[in-house]
């Protein structure tokens, strides 16, 4: 028997009716290794697909609420529960009695703004002109301010001012490095004194003109240009070791 006559033979074996299923058990053979592939590589993980299954249940929902977001322009201070420190009018009242009873601060001004009260002492009686450096009278006029402030429990910051005139000394580059650090040097003082919670301490240089009482004179305005302000807020701190109201 030659080659041809087996292969005649051979396809003899298999009819015209039942071929294809040779097709199909390969078909069937590589569907069957590609999903066993596919499960080896992929393990379901079920909290990641309840997560998804949750978002788009939430997402594709009708009756879902719907959230607009819109701008708030109102302050962010205001969208905080603040305790208030004591009234404003008494403060004012104790504060110009006290310092009536400093002498080097008889000069200064006591003036009310919104919901603080603002104590302006010139530079010029504290430092020297374009300077940082206490004279020895301004520390015992402020550590008896401490004193005072000590007593209180309304949150206290305090901020140095200066003119527009440039620096001259070498000491400092500008007039902001002058204003905070002058406003720092106050800070101490008064924690010498006793007065140690925290308080911001803040530098302006000469932007700050213009928010200067609008009943004072100019020229007592320019006088108080370069200043130490102690800013009494209607806003109560923590309670201290001090406190007796």
């Amino acid at each position: 028997m030659n080659i041809r006559q087996l292969s005649r033979n051979r396809r003899n074996e298999y009819t015209a009716g039942n071929a294809w299923m040779l097709t199909f058990a390969d078909l069937l053979s590589l569907l069957l290794t590609f999903f066993v592939l596919v499960f080896s590589m992929n393990t379901i993980q079920y909290e990641n697909w309840e997560a998804v299954v949750q978002s788009m249940s939430d997402q594709f929902n009708p009756n879902r609420p719907h959230i607009s977001q819109e701008e708030n322009d109102s302050d962010d201070s205001q969208l905080k529960a603040r305790q208030r420190g004591l009234n404003l009018s008494y403060l004012e009242a104790v504060l110009k009695r006290s310092f009536s009873q400093i002498p080097l601060f008889q000069s200064g001004e006591i003036w009310r703004a919104d919901d603080k009260i603002i104590v302006s002492i010139p530079a010029s009686l504290l430092f020297e002109r374009k300077d940082a450096l206490l004279q020895p009278e301004a520390v015992k006029a402020l550590q008896l301010l401490a004193g005072v402030l000590v007593q209180l429990r309304n949150k206290v910051q305090i901020s140095g001012h200066t003119d527009s005139a440039p620096i001259t000394s070498r000491l400092y580059r500008s007039n902001w490095e002058l204003s905070v650090t002058r406003a720092r040097v106050v800070a101490g003082v008064l924690a010498e004194g006793g007065f140690r919670d925290p308080v911001a301490v803040l530098g302006f240089a000469d932007t700050r003109f213009e928010q200067l009482a609008p009943e004072l004179t100019l020229e007592r305005r320019y006088d108080l240009a370069e200043r130490i302000d102690i800013t009494i807020i209607d806003e109560r701190r923590d309670r201290g070791l001090y406190d007796i109201f």
